[in-house]
């Protein structure tokens, strides 16, 4: 009796551990994590007085059958430290699991370039408390380095269990934006290959038989 009340203690204490681990690989931003539903990421955000919305929908863009969506995305308006910030959250095609979530801070017409370093500098603080700094990450290719500078655009990155975030400030003609990116490493990985099998089926329902003639 004893040996299974043991076993039973040792097994609650694993699972336990097992939630803390999964809560710990999830990045949190304000009230969402990754690894939300859509519609707990819709009622986070009700709760808060955010209307979190289905992303897209313009004048040239072609609603795909539900089960055909490959770009599953919704996205909210806000305020966030005293300027209009715009929040797009990223979902797996199939499980609808939320991977990636991007921030955007716009900063106003009256701003300077001074304002936008010290909004990213102050951003920078608080991910440096929760995520391991990585520094300024590498450009793609040379090109790429080039217009960045041409830009001005300035990147850093941190890691954290199994996230990678990514702050770009880049100021333009008359303001600037910050933005933050995001990423759940692991279930942004299961999000591509959901995005295969989705494109995968896409292929298969308008192909017919014309696989036969090559």
């Amino acid at each position: 009796m004893i040996h299974k009340a043991a076993t039973k203690h040792i097994l609650s204490a694993l699972a336990l551990l097992l939630i803390a681990s999964a809560s710990a690989d999830a990045f949190v931003f304000d009230v969402w994590k990754s690894g939300m539903k859509t519609d707990r990421v819709i009622e986070a955000g009700k709760r808060k007085d955010l209307s979190v919305k289905p992303a897209g929908g313009g004048l040239f863009s072609k609603k795909e059958p539900e089960d055909l969506a490959v770009r599953v995305e919704y996205q909210c308006d806000t305020k966030l430290m005293g300027y209009d910030a715009k929040i797009l959250f990223s979902f797996s095609p199939l499980t609808r699991v939320l991977h990636t979530l991007r921030v955007t801070v716009m900063l106003s017409l009256s701003s300077e370039k001074a304002d936008m370093d010290v909004l990213a500098d102050a951003i920078a603080r608080q991910l440096d408390t929760k995520y391991a700094d990585q520094g300024e990450p590498p450009a793609e290719n040379m090109i790429g380095g080039l217009v960045d500078k041409v830009r001005d655009v300035k990147r850093r990155s941190w890691k954290g269990g199994g996230d990678t975030v990514t702050m770009e400030s880049h100021w333009k003609m008359i303001n600037g934006e910050v933005v933050v990116l995001y990423v759940d490493d692991k279930l942004a990985e299961k999000a591509a290959v959901e995005d295969r099998r989705v494109r995968e089926k896409k292929l298969e329902r308008s192909s017919g038989d014309d696989r036969s003639k090559f």
